[in-house]
């Protein structure tokens, strides 16, 4: 681990330090330390150049024996759907009928493109399911600005402007790694295909991170060690990149919770909550301090700020494929708590359990 954290890290600078005023980037501090060297103007959205700085991957690995990848892509959708109610007081989570929530609608939709039209799916086919699925006004942030190009007949990622990094990409990448299990590498591409649609910069490398991150988890043995793996899947020299090299660090050097998540707030609120460099940083803060206790996890993410929403939901997702559903609260494990609504036409109310399955055929189907 100590040295797949030096291969990662890369040009970021420690966790709690803070660049200077002036000077170039990456040019010394006074103190002796580097500041950060990632540019925002500098960080690519097209295909062969975000290719060009993607550190280098190393074989997949084998996914999980059949029985063991259908408890683990069950775990992740009662986690993702557990940790989506998460942020709701106490008192008023119900296990039994999970009310609908954004990030299980995108995963809900997200499924049902790869049913439809397979890991080969293109921009146009995506434009046409999101058209015909989803509620006009449903979507926010930079989806609704993707949507409304769609609208407009506008299907080109290189339409879309740099300044969309929000976290709704994000939310719907999770479920690329459960159809690449032990294949980081694999699973980001095809969210970065899927979030090209709506997204750049940012909003696109996290993307890639979660989902890179969900495949890592089904063969990884720690959350660290998914959370170091998925970082090679993450441009280099961006933005994203650092911040995400800087928790890892932190967590290493045995920081206390409460003093890394202030670093985090304090080194991304200028972005506002919904950014995707904050929402990752908080997602991988969860999972590193909740170290394999999926309730703890999803509780840091709750109370991390941010997006809560989209962080518990996605660190629900993580934590419950690292977990098995061995390791999820006996709660979310009852066939009584076998049930989500959604919003996605012709999906309403669905068991869990048949979602699991689903993706499991879509994951195998693949894999051949």
């Amino acid at each position: 681990m100590r040295d797949e954290r030096r291969e990662t890290r890369g040009p970021a600078g420690r966790f709690d330090e803070r660049p200077a005023a002036s000077g170039p980037p990456g040019a010394p501090r006074s103190d002796g330390r580097r500041r950060g060297s990632a540019s925002e103007s500098d960080e690519p959205s097209g295909d062969a150049a975000i290719d060009a700085r993607l550190p280098p991957a190393g074989p997949p690995d084998p996914p999980p024996p059949d029985g063991v990848l259908r408890d683990r892509i069950r775990s992740g959708w009662l986690g993702r759907c557990a940790g989506a109610e998460w942020p709701a007081p106490a008192p008023a989570r119900h296990p039994g009928l999970v009310d609908r929530h954004g990030p299980v609608d995108h995963a809900v939709l997200t499924l049902r493109l790869l049913e439809l039209h397979g890991p080969g799916f293109t921009h146009d086919q995506m434009a046409s399911l999101w058209l015909l699925t989803l509620p006009f006004l449903r979507p926010g942030g930079d989806e609704r600005d993707a949507y409304r190009n769609l609208v407009d007949g506008v299907v080109d990622p290189a339409a879309v402007p740099v300044t969309r990094e929000n976290d709704d990409a994000l939310a719907r990448a999770d479920l690329y790694g459960y159809l690449a299990p032990g294949d980081p590498r694999r699973a980001a591409r095809l969210a970065r295909k899927d979030a090209q649609l709506s997204h750049a910069a940012s909003g696109l490398y996290a993307a890639m991170w979660v989902a890179a991150l969900a495949a890592a988890a089904f063969t990884a043995r720690s959350a660290a060690e998914a959370v170091s793996v998925s970082l090679r899947h993450v441009p280099s020299r961006t933005r994203l990149f650092e911040a995400l090299c800087d928790v890892l660090v932190a967590h290493a050097r045995g920081r206390e919770w409460d003093d890394a998540l202030a670093e985090i707030r304090a080194a991304h609120e200028r972005y506002g909550a919904r950014h995707a460099i904050g929402s990752a940083s908080s997602i991988a803060a969860a999972l590193l301090w909740g170290d394999g206790d999926w309730q703890r996890c999803v509780d840091l993410a709750a109370a991390g700020g941010g997006d809560p929403e989209t962080n518990a939901a996605a660190v629900g997702s993580i934590a419950g494929v690292l977990a098995g559903t061995a390791g999820l609260p006996v709660e979310w494990r009852h066939a009584a708590a076998d049930r989500v609504n959604t919003a996605v036409p012709d999906a309403g109310e669905c068991r869990i359990a048949d979602l699991a399955e689903r993706t499991f055929a879509v994951a195998r189907a693949g894999a051949r």
